[in-house]
């Protein structure tokens, strides 16, 4: 489960049977509908409990007399009661004065509570900085406390989001001490939400790092979506960091965590939790799975990009010109032509991905692919022509002009090259397809779409304007499997 909303879950149960249970207390009855009297205005009441503090509890606090602590709870009700009436910045106010060494009610049962709950009223409002940092202080004073262990969680949550390294680290090192051996799984979640943070501010070397120090208590006890997701993170922090030794060998991992499919399906949904949070694990994994599999494909590509088209450096005359394109450049065509249907197969593996395939890495797989093809077709295309032919009007005892000639030359090439071309048109055709289905847009999607109108402009216009500007990193499964389909189709 998500450690965020699991934590955020407990903190509102929290809030709720508190301030429920105060309100009770002091709410008269309903008045009886045929009298007309209004109903009690809380902001009134808790300006009345107040008063009562002022007057009465406060002076015995500040004298440490006895009564002090019983006196508190007309402090613990105001603040009930403006959160009744819709006045949580009062409230903060209310639970503030709770916490004051100063009215000595801190240490009280009802004041630890108040730091869990000034917490979360901050955390409502967006004060996500002083919200950690109480969040962080009530665990530390009340580690047994049963908010505690939610209460850091929270806390490494909004300091990853206020990018606070050190702090989400310490909170992290924290809780591990302090409930590691009861909760060693939730503590894999928070050693991977950090390695998140890190990979998403491009901290490489800190991603490494972190995780090679959690790696094994991860593995050890993480559920299977944190254990591929942080072998997933590795693995991309080792690529960037050009360790492709070591990036392989955590991506190797995620593949093979995917070898059963209908198995590590299972065993994600048996970690509980809503359909949707289910579908969300499950449609993580398998962008995850989906990275690793890229991986590996591009490793392939780049030996495909190793085969150079043969540069032709000798004379310009037909006979020399000819036995080049006959011998070398029918010779690259054999070697590259394979090659490329080879690699095809490994971005292939992409969409055969079950049981749905990660829009993400198809429309990247299927961008490469037709950047394959279309690259060997560019590169065919530039075939050399004889220095000769380079002139104008009529050919030396024929009927036809240079224009001509080089046109027919030409037009023998896009023949010979065409059906690569349709191969290069279908992966972008399915780039595009995927990216408009999912709503999933990033540059593969824009260099398919800038491809297919400027080979097909009859049958695609480029209109930029449309396309949004931003792009999630996993998406949503749907109800139905996706069909299956060769990248080049």
């Amino acid at each position: 489960m998500n450690p965020k909303r699991w934590s955020s879950r407990v903190i509102l149960g929290v809030s709720l049977l508190v301030t429920g249970a105060a309100w009770a207390e002091t709410a008269p009855a309903p008045a009886p509908d045929a009298g007309g009297a209004a109903a009690p205005d809380p902001a009134a009441e808790a300006e009345a409990f107040l008063k009562t503090w002022e007057e009465s509890g406060k002076p015995l606090c500040e004298k440490n007399e006895p009564g002090c602590a019983a006196a508190g709870q007309a402090l613990v009700k105001a603040a009930a009661a403006f959160e009744a009436a819709h006045k949580r910045d009062k409230a903060i106010v209310v639970r503030k004065m709770i916490l004051d060494p100063k009215n000595r009610l801190d240490y009280t049962e009802y004041g630890k509570n108040a730091a869990f709950l000034l917490a979360a009223n901050l955390e409502s409002i967006g004060e996500y900085a002083e919200a950690a940092s109480y969040y962080e202080s009530a665990a530390r004073k009340f580690p047994n406390m049963a908010q505690a262990p939610a209460a850091l969680m929270d806390a490494v949550a909004l300091r990853a989001g206020l990018k606070d390294q050190k702090a989400a680290v310490e909170d992290v090192e924290l809780f591990v001490k302090n409930y590691g051996a009861k909760q060693p799984e939730t503590s894999a979640q928070l050693a991977v939400a950090v390695a998140d943070f890190l990979v998403r501010e491009e901290k490489w070397a800190d991603a490494r790092a972190w995780l090679g120090k959690w790696k094994a208590a991860v593995d050890k006890a993480g559920s299977l979506q944190e254990r591929i997701h942080a072998h997933t993170l590795l693995g991309r922090s080792l690529e960037k960091l050009d360790d492709k030794k070591g990036a392989a060998k955590e991506y190797e991992i995620v593949r093979a965590a995917w070898k059963d499919p209908e198995a590590s399906v299972k065993q994600l949904a048996a970690g509980g939790g809503s359909e949707l949070e289910q579908t969300r694990r499950l449609g993580r994994s398998l962008t995850d799975v989906g990275e690793a599999l890229f991986f590996f494909a591009e490793q392939k590509r780049a030996e495909v990009d190793a085969i150079r088209y043969p540069e032709y450096k000798g004379p310009a005359s037909r006979d020399e010109v000819m036995k080049h394109i006959n011998t070398k450049v029918v010779d690259w065509v054999k070697k590259k032509r394979p090659a490329i249907e080879e690699v095809e197969k490994a971005y292939a593996q992409v969409l055969a991905l079950e049981p749905v395939p990660p829009p993400r890495w198809v429309v990247a797989s299927a961008s490469r692919v037709g950047q394959l093809w279309g690259k060997f077709v560019a590169e065919f295309r530039a075939a050399p022509i004889p220095k000769e032919w380079r002139g104008n009007g009529p050919v030396l005892g024929t009927t036809i002009t240079y224009e001509e000639l080089r046109r027919a030359y030409y037009e023998k090439l896009d023949e010979a090259s065409e059906p690569q071309k349709l191969q290069a048109k279908k992966s972008f055709e399915v780039c595009v397809n995927y990216s408009a289905k999912y709503q999933y847009f990033d540059p593969y999607t824009r260099s398919c779409s800038v491809w297919l109108a400027k080979n097909y402009g009859k049958e695609y216009v480029l209109v930029e304007e449309l396309l949004p500007r931003h792009a999630g990193a996993n998406f949503v499964l749907q109800p139905s499997p996706v069909a299956k389909a060769d990248p080049s189709r």
